[in-house]
């Protein structure tokens, strides 16, 4: 089997063992069983565990970010992080995973503390970028500063997904409904004052 057919269908184990187990119950030999290969190919193709950790999260993050590209486009910012959540609620080994994953890449020495930082980062831009058109669009109010909101939708966001994970009485599209429409009145007397 080529590298890249090998790297692929590892790639596909890994995320189907994330997907079945906690993330920290993961290693080489469930990856090897989900993908149907040996330790050895898991071990040659990605030498470093992390790697492969990247590897599905990047494909995770692709797959979410193309799919709901049209949303942010045509709905905007708020609409775009609710389907991301409501994508979470789905598919809550993504969640578990980013979840289990900050603490060890918010260090620098972390061999992926980089690359996460630029999906954050990443995420970040895009819905500043979305709340830019939404500004312009009439969507959102002229109090709504685009890089603000951002950051208090991206802090939303973050938060309710953790408090998921931690609360069994969450329920994460109705907080995120209630809490946007607060930050929207905030915005709106923010523009009244201005």
């Amino acid at each position: 089997m080529p590298d890249a057919d090998l790297r692929a269908r590892i790639v596909s184990g890994a995320a189907a063992a994330f997907r079945d187990t906690d993330f920290h119950a993961v290693g080489p030999d469930e990856v090897a069983r989900h993908a149907s290969v040996t330790v050895d190919e898991v071990r040659r193709v990605f030498p470093s565990w992390e790697l492969l950790v990247v590897a599905v999260v990047d494909k995770w993050t692709k797959a979410g970010r193309e799919a709901l590209r049209g949303v942010a486009e045509e709905e905007g910012a708020v609409a775009y992080l609710r389907a991301r959540l409501d994508r979470g609620q789905r598919q809550p080994a993504l969640v578990r995973l980013r979840v289990a994953l900050l603490s060890a890449t918010s260090s620098p020495g972390h061999a992926a503390s980089g690359w996460f930082r630029q999906q954050y980062a990443v995420l970040f831009e895009d819905v500043t970028l979305a709340l830019v058109r939404d500004v312009v669009a009439g969507r959102e109010s002229r109090g709504a500063a685009p890089r603000h909101a951002a950051e208090q939708l991206v802090a939303l966001y973050e938060g309710l997904q953790l408090q998921a994970l931690l609360r069994d009485d969450a329920d994460l599209l109705e907080g995120w409904d209630r809490a946007v429409a607060r930050m929207r009145a905030g915005w709106a007397a923010a523009a009244v004052a201005v």
